[in-house]
């Protein structure tokens, strides 16, 4: 009896889960977008071949503090400090995108830089006696072997990413963890509510990771994959 009420539970809470479920993945879009975009540039303006002094520092400190503060009192200054000081109003959804995507940067800069240093200094030297400008040294050599050695772990960040985005739910924002968090306020049968929830997150992040392996092998496939020794 209470298995068959639960399964009921489930389906009728079906379409509003995946209501939640497309707002997660919309801020987990937007997140993913700024943290690979900013993360990459980052990540490839902080190795030691192209460290700029001054720029560099600031960088540092960035990083520094994105990885060393928790993400959710980050998301609080940028929901609530954030628009005080600059004077502007910020809707849960940007406020969750923005703290995302810029403390994912931290972490997607750190793992590029790694990357980046781990390139035998030959290559570079390579490439400048053949003439390549640096543009092309970092878009043709350096850049995908970097992408191939560090694909893993920057799959590995995004699937933490989307996780991340239940604590969106605190400001209000009706995503997948808030709209969970409703129903089960009417029904009270948490198991099978959150178990739901995870099911849905778990469904996400196994795509994902599906993702990551079909790029693996694509660069494979490139011949990205020789070792950058």
């Amino acid at each position: 009896m209470q298995t068959h009420k639960s399964l009921q539970l489930i389906i009728d809470s079906l379409p509003l889960l995946f209501q939640g479920a497309c707002m997660t993945i919309q801020v987990a879009l937007g997140g993913i977008a700024i943290g690979l975009v900013f993360g990459i540039l980052v990540g490839i303006i902080q190795s030691k071949k192209l460290k700029i002094f001054g720029l560099s520092q600031v960088l540092d400190f960035y990083i520094l503090v994105m990885r060393g503060t928790p993400i959710y009192v980050q998301l609080l200054l940028v929901y609530y400090a954030l628009p005080d000081i600059l004077g502007i109003n910020l809707s849960p959804f940007a406020a969750g995108v923005i703290t995302i995507g810029f403390n994912s940067v931290a972490y997607i800069a750190e793992t590029v830089r790694g990357g980046m240093n781990a390139i035998f200094d030959g290559q570079w030297d390579a490439c400048y006696v053949l003439g390549y400008s640096l543009p092309a040294t970092l878009y043709h050599i350096i850049v995908p072997q970097v992408i191939r050695a560090i694909l893993p772990g920057l799959m590995n960040e995004l699937i933490v990413l989307v996780k991340e985005t239940s604590i969106i739910s605190t400001i209000g924002l009706l995503e997948l963890t808030k709209i969970g968090t409703n129903i089960n306020a009417r029904a009270l049968d948490p198991i099978t509510i959150y178990l739901a929830i995870a099911l849905f997150y778990l469904f996400m992040t196994s795509i994902l990771a599906l993702g990551a392996r079909f790029l693996e092998t694509r660069f494979l496939e490139k011949g990205y994959a020789h070792d950058t020794q």
